[in-house]
């Protein structure tokens, strides 16, 4: 709120508060250009406005729809809008309401939680550019996938935050969730490498190399020895199709959690299992036996299991380690997770 030098600012509306057609167009006309005046100020103090506020609230009840809709154009920006008035107009006609649900500089919170009560306002919600930490909490609450991917696009929902952070576990499970996020200039390389399987080519290539760079200033000493045993029980239960037991075999080896899922046969996921291949040595001859006898869909076409082979080729193993983890949102022996 700036300080004005014009206090008196606004035009005086006593004697015009009968309801006869005279004094309602009159009415319309002065709070109109009243209006006008309060968002061109260059200054306004808190005695203008509050000025401006008691002279509004008194006739606005008496308003026809029409200035009212008006009313709400003008002073929808104006981030110096008292609240009453943007709540009032809101209640006085559905219009404005409309009209403050998209222009509005800053919303009133009763009308910020009728949004949240329908579908359509929720996803308003989610666009605007105004978001407070209890609205984008409520926001996510809901798991809708529109208003997910509205808020994942929307510049003003900082990624430096704990919300963010939930919504960019929830897109591991959903892909165009993650495409949206990974179009986000201000994605952090800990959020970009968990996504890197939803990305394409030419991103999980930039992907590799932005934790190349987050990598290099520390020291990521891999310890993984796979002995002749271990080889040849990932190749038993690749020759079963026993992904289950391949599974348990790959969170054995690098130390996770039992609980942890790879899921490396579903859809979207099959670099997974090249990318852990990578980090434990095994040779792509070896590798390309696991492949085509996992499952068909990692051996045809055969441009399928080429696309695998070239991905352990195309990573070095800490960076791998990293894109594992950072995916499973695991920890292992690389320590701190990506900045």
């Amino acid at each position: 709120m700036a300080s004005s030098a014009n206090p008196d600012l606004w035009s005086d509306l006593s004697g015009f508060g009968s309801s006869d057609g005279s004094n309602a167009d009159a009415r319309a006309a002065l709070l109109k250009v009243n209006a006008e005046m309060f968002v061109a100020a260059a200054a306004r103090d808190r005695e203008s406005i509050e000025t401006f506020e008691a002279l509004v609230l008194g006739f606005l009840p008496k308003t026809d729809p029409a200035t009212l809709l008006d009313l709400a154009r003008i002073l929808a920006p104006c981030p110096d809008t008292p609240t009453s008035v943007l709540d009032c107009l809101a209640q006085h006609s559905p219009e404005a309401r409309e009209i403050l649900r998209h222009h509005a500089a800053r919303l009133p919170p009763a009308f910020g939680s009728r949004q949240l009560a329908t579908p359509e306002g929720r996803l308003s919600l989610a666009s605007r550019t105004d978001l407070d930490p209890t609205t984008i909490q409520k926001l996510l609450a809901l798991r809708e996938s529109t208003v997910e991917d509205a808020l994942a696009s929307n510049p003003a929902f900082a990624p430096d935050t704990a919300p963010f952070t939930d919504l960019v576990r929830r897109a591991r499970h959903r892909p165009t969730l993650a495409a949206i996020l990974l179009e986000r200039a201000d994605l952090p390389t800990a959020g970009q490498a968990s996504l890197y399987l939803a990305a394409d080519a030419e991103r999980r290539k930039a992907i590799r190399e932005r934790v190349a760079v987050s990598l290099a200033h520390r020291r990521v000493t891999l310890s993984f020895t796979l002995t002749e045993q271990d080889l040849a029980e990932l190749l038993a239960a690749g020759f079963k199709g026993d992904d289950r037991r391949l599974e348990g075999l790959l969170t054995s080896l690098f130390g996770f959690p039992a609980s942890t899922e790879w899921r490396v046969l579903e859809i979207g996921r099959h670099r997974l299992l090249a990318l852990a291949l990578k980090v434990l040595g095994v040779t792509h001859k070896d590798a390309i036996r696991l492949f085509i006898t996992l499952h068909p869909a990692l051996s045809y076409p055969l441009s399928v299991t080429k696309a695998l082979v070239r991905e352990m080729r195309d990573v070095s193993s800490p960076v791998a380690l990293a894109l594992i983890e950072s995916v499973l949102d695991v920890r292992t022996f690389s320590g701190e997770a990506l900045a």
